[in-house]
C-alpha cells in the first residue's frame, strides 16, 4: 500500500483522508481570520459588513499589482497591501457609516453593498487582471511538497503560520494594549465609555482598520488556492465563509470564531471532494448560519431601529389642494404621459434599444419586490435575483411543454413565489441579518448549483416568445411591450399593497413588531405572504427577463445581479413605488446603452453609494419635492396660500386628555362583559405562573385573578416582575410553569396574536407605537381585529374595505380629540399624545380585558387626574375589564376594585386599595423607599373606598 493509499479514506463519495482534512484546516486557519475580523466590525456597529470580502479582495488586488505588475518584492508588498486595505476600511467607517448613524442598520448594511460593488470594480482598475488564483503571487521562502496525493503549495503554509500569530497578536492587543482595551470597552458600552474619555466613534474606526488588514491577509493567503476563482465572487465567497464562524461565535467570542472556522474549512474541503456537492457550499453555510441565528434568537432579531424608518409612499397633498383642478390634472397628465411615451418608444427606437429597456423593465419588476421586502418591511433580501432566474427557467420549461405563453408566465410566477417563502422560512422568527444571510448563500448556490442543473439552465435554453393573438413578439420592439404590460401589471399590484392594510400591517411589524403583534398583526403569516408575494414579483421580472433573449444561460442571473436590485431601488427611492423603474433606467439603462467601461462602471457605483448616503429618499424623493413646488405654485395660483395649507397643529399643545372624550354608543358591548358579583365566572386566571432568566427569578408561581368589569392594579419596586408577568398574560414570554386562562380557555400556548383577537390586549410602558404611521393609519391598524385585510382583496386594490376602516377610525379620532392630529405620524407627538392615541388603538381592538403598562408613564401631573377618568369611562362604557401596572398610587387607588403587590417576582399582598398600601411588607418592599409614587398626583394617600366592579 503506498502511503498515497494510506491517506486516503472514500466515504458515500466523499473524501476523508487525512491529506484533505489537512487542507481544510489551513483554509479554516484563514476563515477564522475572516470571522475574526467581522466580530470586531459587528461590536462596534451592530451590523454586517457586506463590503468585507471586497475589501480584503482590493487588498489582494493592490498586492498582485505590486508584485506581478511592478515586480516588487513580496515581503515589502504584503504589508502595504495589508495596509491599504485597513486604511480603506477605517476610511468607509469615518466617510460613511458615521454619516448613517440615526438611520436604521440595515441602511448601513445596503450601504456596505453599494461599497463592496465600487471596491471590486475599483481593484480591477488597479489591477486588471485581477485575482485569479492562476497567476497570483504565492509567499516566497516557503516549501512545496505533497501530502497524500494532494499538494501543498506556499500559501497553505503561510496559512499555518500567520492566521494563529495573527490571532495571538490580536488577543494580545485587545486584552494588554491601552488601544485594544479601548476599542472592547466603546464596543460594549459607547456612553459609558465616553464617560471614561475613550471616543467611541475613534475606536470604532480603528477596529474597522483593523478588521480591513485581516481581510486582506486572509483573500492573500487564499486567492492562489482558488483557481478561476472570479473577482465578481470572491467578496461575497470570503464574506459567507467568515460569517459561518462569526455567527456560530455569537459574534461576539473570538476563540470560538476562530475555532469554528476551521470546522467550516474542513467541511467545505470534504463538499469540494464530491462533484455532485461542490456546488452546494455556499447552500450548506447558509444552513449553518441561520441554525446558528435560530439557536441565538437575540443576536438573530435585530435591534429595535424605532424612529429611523422613513415614512413610506409620497408625501401627501394638503386636503385643501384637492380641491384644485389643475393640480387634479397635473397627476392625471403625468400617468398618462408616462404610458404613452413607455408605448411610443416601441415605434422609434431600434431593436437593440427596445432589448435595454426590456431589461429596464424586468429589473424594474424585480426591485419592486426589493421595495416591498425592504422598503416597506424593512428587511434585506439578497436573492431576489436568484428567484428571478429559477422563475425565468421554469417559465420556458413550461412555455415548451404546454405551448401557451400564460401558463408559462404563471408557472414562472408561481415557482418564484414558493421558493422565495421556502427560502424565508428559517427567517420568519428573525429580522435582517437571517434573511440578508440565507438569501445570500441562496443567491451563490443558485449561480453555481442550482441554475446549472438540467432542470433548469444546465448549458442554455432557447427560450420561446409570447404571442398577441397568434402574432409572436420575435421583435426586440414587439416583446419590449409585453414587457411594459408586465411592467404595469407589477406596479398596478405593488401600489395597492403598499397602501393597503397588508402594507400597513408590514410597516407596523417593521416599526415596532411587539406592539404590532399585540395589534392582532399576525406576524408569520404576514412574512409568508410577503415573502411569497415579493417572490412572485421577481419572478414576473425574471420571466420577463428570460423570454427577451435569444439563449438563457445560467450568465443571464449572476449572483450580484441581487445586489444590483437592491442598488437600483435605494437610488429610486426605497420608500416610493416608482423608485425601482427610476433605479432601473439609470443604474440598468445607462450602461446598456453607453458602454462605459470600468472608470465608467467605478463612477456609477460611486453615484448609488452617494445617493444612500446623501439622500435618504433618492433620487425619487426629489422628483416627489419638486412635485410639491410645482403643487404650491398652482395652489398660490387658485387663491390658497401654501403656508396656511400645509401648516399643521402645533404638536405641543395641550394634550388630548384636557379635551374630553365621547366614546359611549361606539361599540355593541357584549353583557356578559359586564356580569359582576359572586356568580360571574372570572374573565382572566393566571395559576402559578413563573419565569426564571438563567439565575433570576423573574416571576416565582404567581397567581392572578380578574372578574368582568373588574380593575386590578399591581404596584412593586422597580424589578419586582410586574412587566414580566405582563408578558407572560399577554402571551410575549412563555412561562416556565403555571397556566393562564382566559374566558374559560387555556391560551398559555397561544401566540400574543392569538390572545388579542380574543380579546386580551395589552399596552406598553413607552407607548412608541408605530413612528412612520400616522394616527388614522395607527387606529385603522387597530381595526384589523374586527376587519381583518386580505391578500388579494389587498392586491387587486378593492376600496371598500379600507375606507369602513378609515370611516370607523375617523369616528374613533373624533371622539377621542385627536382630529387635529389625525394626519400627524406618531413620531411628531407628545408622549400625553401617543398615550391618547394608544388609548384609542385599544379601544378599536374592542378588548375584554386591557393589560395597560404605565398609562402614566411620560406624561404631566396635572393629566393624570384626566387620563383616570377617561379609564373609568372606559370600563363604564365598554365594560372592559382591566390590569394596570401603576407607579402614581393615587391615580391607582382611584382606579381600581382590587390591588396586588409584587416583589421579587411574588405576590406579597392583595385586596382593596387601603388593605394594599398599609400592608406591612408593602410598606418595607416598596412605599417606605418612594415617596415621590405617594405624592405624584396628590398632596397625600388618602383611603379611597374600593369601586364595586362593574361601576366607574
Amino acid at each position: 500500500m503506498t502511503a498515497a493509499q494510506a491517506l486516503a479514506l472514500d466515504v458515500a463519495g466523499f473524501d476523508l483522508g487525512i491529506d484533505r482534512l489537512v487542507i481544510g484546516v489551513f483554509t479554516g486557519l484563514t476563515y477564522g481570520l475572516l470571522a475574526v475580523g467581522l466580530v470586531l466590525v459587528y461590536r462596534s456597529s451592530k451590523f454586517v459588513n457586506f463590503a468585507y470580502g471586497s475589501i480584503g479582495a482590493f487588498g489582494a488586488s493592490v498586492l498582485g499589482l505590486l508584485v506581478v505588475d511592478w515586480g516588487a518584492p513580496y515581503v515589502l508588498a504584503f504589508p502595504v497591501a495589508i495596509a491599504v486595505a485597513a486604511a480603506l476600511a477605517g476610511g468607509i467607517e469615518v466617510g460613511v457609516i458615521r454619516r448613517l448613524a440615526g438611520r436604521p442598520s440595515l441602511i448601513g448594511m445596503i450601504a456596505t453593498l453599494g461599497l463592496s460593488q465600487f471596491i471590486l470594480i475599483m481593484a480591477l482598475l488597479v489591477n486588471s487582471d485581477g485575482v485569479s488564483g492562476f497567476t497570483f503571487p504565492e509567499p516566497p521562502l516557503l516549501p512545496s511538497f505533497t501530502l497524500g496525493s494532494t499538494p501543498v503549495g506556499p500559501s497553505y503554509l503561510a496559512m499555518l503560520l500567520l492566521a494563529p500569530a495573527v490571532l495571538v497578536g490580536l488577543a494580545l492587543f485587545l486584552r494588554r494594549s491601552k488601544h485594544g482595551l479601548a476599542i472592547r470597552a466603546a464596543a460594549d458600552a459607547a456612553e459609558t465609555a465616553e464617560l471614561e474619555g475613550i471616543r467611541a466613534p475613534r475606536m470604532a474606526s480603528f477596529a474597522w482598520a483593523i478588521s480591513g488588514g485581516i481581510a486582506a491577509l486572509s483573500a492573500i493567503l487564499v486567492t492562489p488556492t482558488t483557481a478561476g476563482q472570479s473577482i465578481d465572487t470572491l467578496g461575497p465567497d470570503l464574506l459567507l465563509k467568515g460569517l459561518a464562524g462569526a455567527v456560530i461565535a455569537r459574534m461576539s467570542s473570538i476563540p470560538i470564531a476562530f475555532a469554528a472556522s476551521i470546522g467550516i474549512g474542513v467541511l467545505e474541503q470534504v463538499l469540494l471532494s464530491n462533484p455532485d456537492t461542490r456546488g452546494l457550499v455556499p447552500v450548506v453555510l447558509g444552513l449553518v448560519i441561520v441554525v446558528a441565528l435560530l439557536r441565538q434568537p437575540s443576536l438573530g432579531r435585530a435591534e429595535a431601529d424605532r424612529g429611523g424608518w422613513r415614512r413610506v409612499g409620497a408625501p401627501p397633498i394638503p386636503a385643501a389642494y384637492t380641491r384644485v383642478r389643475s393640480i387634479r390634472l397635473s397627476a392625471v397628465a403625468v400617468v398618462a404621459f408616462s404610458v404613452v411615451l413607455a408605448v411610443a418608444l416601441a415605434y422609434v427606437v431600434s431593436n437593440e434599444t427596445a432589448s435595454v429597456l426590456t431589461s429596464v423593465a424586468g429589473f424594474a419588476l424585480v426591485g419592486l419586490s426589493v421595495g416591498l421586502i425592504t422598503g416597506v418591511a424593512g428587511q434585506l433580501s439578497l436573492g431576489q435575483f436568484a428567484y428571478a432566474g429559477i422563475a425565468a427557467a421554469v417559465s420556458v420549461h413550461m412555455m415548451e411543454w404546454t405551448g401557451g405563453w400564460v401558463v408559462g408566465v404563471l408557472a414562472g410566477v408561481l415557482a418564484g413565489a414558493v421558493v422565495s417563502a421556502l427560502v424565508g422560512i428559517p427567517a420568519l422568527r428573525l429580522r435582517g441579518l437571517a434573511l440578508a444571510v440565507s438569501t445570500l448563500a441562496f443567491a451563490l448556490a443558485t449561480t453555481a448549483w442550482v441554475l446549472r442543473l438540467d432542470l433548469f439552465l444546465g448549458d442554455g435554453v432557447a427560450p420561446g416568445k409570447p404571442s398577441w393573438f397568434g402574432y409572436p413578439m420575435e421583435l426586440a420592439r414587439d416583446y419590449y411591450l409585453f414587457a411594459i404590460l408586465m411592467l404595469a401589471l407589477g406596479v398596478f399590484v405593488s401600489a395597492n399593497l403598499w397602501r393597503s392594510g397588508f402594507g400597513r400591517s408590514l410597516q407596523a411589524l417593521r416599526d415596532n413588531e411587539d406592539a404590532a403583534r399585540a395589534f392582532t398583526v399576525p406576524r408569520t403569516l404576514r412574512k409568508l405572504q410577503l415573502y411569497a408575494v415579493a417572490g412572485a414579483l421577481a419572478g414576473l421580472g425574471g420571466v420577463v427577463i428570460g423570454h427577451g433573449q435569444t439563449q438563457l444561460t445560467v450568465n443571464s442571473f449572476p449572483a450580484a445581479a441581487s445586489i444590483d436590485v437592491v442598488a437600483l431601488t435605494v437610488v429610486g427611492g426605497l420608500g416610493l413605488v416608482i423608485g425601482p423603474l427610476i433605479g432601473a433606467l439609470i443604474i440598468v439603462g445607462i450602461p446598456g446603452a453607453v458602454a462605459l467601461g470600468i472608470p465608467g462602471q467605478a463612477a456609477l457605483a460611486l453615484g448609488w453609494l452617494l445617493v444612500v448616503v446623501l439622500l435618504p429618499d433618492g433620487l425619487g424623493g426629489v422628483g416627489m419635492r419638486l412635485r410639491d413646488r410645482w403643487y404650491d405654485w398652482l395652489a398660490a395660483r387658485a387663491g390658497i396660500d401654501p403656508a396656511v395649507a400645509r401648516a399643521h397643529p402645533d404638536v405641543t399643545q395641550r394634550s388630548p386628555l384636557h379635551h374630553g372624550a365621547d366614546i359611549g354608543g361606539i361599540f355593541a358591548v357584549d353583557e356578559v362583559d359586564r356580569a359582576s358579583g359572586p356568580g360571574a365566572a372570572p374573565l382572566l386566571q393566571v395559576h402559578g405562573v413563573g419565569r426564571r432568566f438563567g439565575g433570576v427569578v423573574a416571576v416565582d408561581h404567581v397567581d392572578l385573578v380578574v372578574d368582568p368589569g373588574e380593575i386590578v392594579g399591581v404596584i412593586g419596586p422597580n424589578g419586582a416582575g410586574k412587566t414580566t408577568l405582563f408578558e407572560i398574560v399577554a402571551g410575549f414570554t412563555r412561562p416556565d410553569a403555571g397556566q393562564v386562562v382566559f374566558a374559560g380557555r387555556d391560551v398559555t400556548g397561544a401566540s400574543p396574536e392569538q390572545r388579542a383577537v380574543a380579546g386580551l390586549v395589552r399596552s406598553f410602558q413607552d407607548a412608541a407605537l408605530f413612528p412612520t404611521l400616522t394616527v388614522r393609519e395607527t387606529v385603522m391598524l387597530a381595526g384589523e381585529r374586527t376587519r381583518p385585510s386580505r391578500l388579494w382583496v389587498c392586491a387587486l386594490g378593492t376600496p371598500v374595505p379600507d375606507r369602513q376602516r378609515a370611516a370607523r377610525a375617523d369616528e374613533l379620532i373624533e371622539r377621542m380629540g385627536l382630529a387635529p392630529f389625525a394626519d400627524r405620524t406618531i413620531s411628531e407627538l407628545s408622549t400625553g399624545t401617543r398615550r391618547v392615541v394608544e388609548l384609542t388603538c385599544l379601544l378599536a381592538l374592542e378588548p375584554r380585558v386591557l393589560l395597560l403598562d404605565e398609562p402614566s408613564a411620560g406624561i404631566a401631573q396635572s393629566e393624570c387626574e384626566a387620563l383616570g377618568e377617561l379609564l373609568l369611562d372606559v370600563r363604564r362604557d365598554l365594560g372592559t375589564a382591566m390590569v394596570v401596572i401603576e407607579h402614581d398610587l393615587p391615580l391607582l387607588s382611584r382606579l381600581s376594585d382590587r390591588m396586588v403587590a409584587m416583589n421579587l417576582g411574588r405576590v406579597i399582598a392583595a385586596g382593596t386599595p387601603d388593605e394594599v398600601r398599609t400592608h406591612p411588607d408593602v410598606v418595607t418592599s416598596y412605599l417606605g423607599s418612594d415617596l415621590a409614587a405617594i405624592e405624584r398626583s396628590g398632596p397625600s394617600l388618602t383611603p379611597v373606598a374600593p369601586l364595586p366592579a362593574g361601576s366607574p
